[in-house]
């Protein structure tokens, strides 16, 4: 490993919520993968209540080139990253996941291919699952005709030229490619881009839409933003929220919403809202009848069954835009 260097050329991010072992074991990963530059490692601990901060110290605190942050509240995702970019050091920050296990090369690789492509300004890696099987990487700007597909057409249909608001990438993908925007859960970017387009929108929002936001705001000012498969990392994706998972999901949808209100007009939105609710009852209703006639494969379907039911949920609320706003959703 590089000795602890003033001149950091890599500022790593991680931000951590009651995610006390998979946070060490993300901080264990990149320790045991990491870049051939000077690096640093800056872990934002968001107010846990589960002894996050004191175990992290506890087992990383001896090592020069990793600094916990204490925050005594939630700062969100938002936030809270951009807490840590600001104390970065590096030239290229790469924020990370506390739910991310990295792979073997990835941050050198993502590392390389943006430092030496002038006109990239952002670049992401192949999110895959614990069983090496492929999760959502990265995505196209919403449009009216992907609003619908996204909502209503599986994935396999048509594959990745689907062009979908997230996008599963199947191994046909094997080369860097221009994106619209990459998951936030694994997201590096010139610090000469934030100084020109500035970091997350955090006024606007707590987590979720965030990168799709930056990402549009980065592509605007004449960057490129790159899908690498050559790097892999684990996404444990959505571990932190288990317990929650219609919450979860309404913090997406209400964030959706404030991305469409500040890009896009209210048809736009509104086109939105109905693909959206509508076609997560036609999910309901599909994996709910697969789940009683396949009990056997409950497990496969009951996942797929529970992302969608949030439906219910804003029933409840009356699909009012002013009631059960992103930050009242418990974190």
């Amino acid at each position: 490993m590089i000795e602890y260097s003033e001149e950091i050329a890599l500022s790593l991010v991680v931000l951590s919520w009651n995610t006390k072992d998979i946070t060490i074991a993300c901080i264990d990963s990149i320790n045991a993968n990491p870049p051939k530059v000077p690096w640093e490692l800056i872990v934002i601990d968001n107010a846990s209540s589960d002894d996050s901060a004191d175990a992290i110290e506890e087992k990383f605190g001896n090592i020069p080139h990793i600094r916990l942050i204490r925050n005594t509240e939630n700062l969100g995702f938002t936030g809270g990253n951009n807490q840590g970019m600001k104390m970065a050091l590096g030239d290229v920050i790469g924020l990370l996941n506390s739910d991310t296990i990295i792979k073997k090369n990835a941050i050198q690789i993502l590392y390389d291919y943006l430092t030496t492509n002038t006109y990239v300004g952002v670049i992401g890696p192949k999110l895959i699952n614990e069983d090496n099987s492929p999760t959502t990487s990265f995505g196209y700007f919403p449009t009216p005709w992907r609003i619908f597909t996204t909502a209503f057409l599986p994935g396999w249909i048509m594959g990745n030229t689907r062009k979908a608001l997230g996008v599963v990438p199947d191994d046909t993908l094997k080369e860097p490619m221009k994106v619209d925007y990459v998951s936030g859960a694994a997201f590096f970017i010139k610090r000469s881009v934030i100084d020109k387009v500035g970091m997350f929108d955090a006024e606007t929002f707590f987590a979720y839409f965030e990168e799709t936001d930056w990402c549009l705001r980065i592509k605007q000012a004449g960057f490129d933003v790159i899908f690498n498969p050559k790097a892999r990392i684990v996404h444990l994706e959505g571990k932190s929220f288990e317990k929650m998972t219609s919450h979860r999901r309404i913090m997406q949808y209400d964030s959706a919403k404030k991305f469409f209100r500040k890009h896009y007009s209210l048809p736009v939105m509104w086109w939105y809202q109905f693909c959206t609710v509508i076609g997560s009852l036609v999910k309901v209703a599909y994996f709910g009848l697969r789940i009683l006639l396949q009990p056997g494969r409950r497990e496969r379907w009951l996942p797929h069954y529970n992302w969608n039911i949030f439906v219910f949920e804003l029933w409840k609320r009356g699909l009012n835009p002013q009631k059960g706003t992103v930050r009242d959703i418990p974190q």
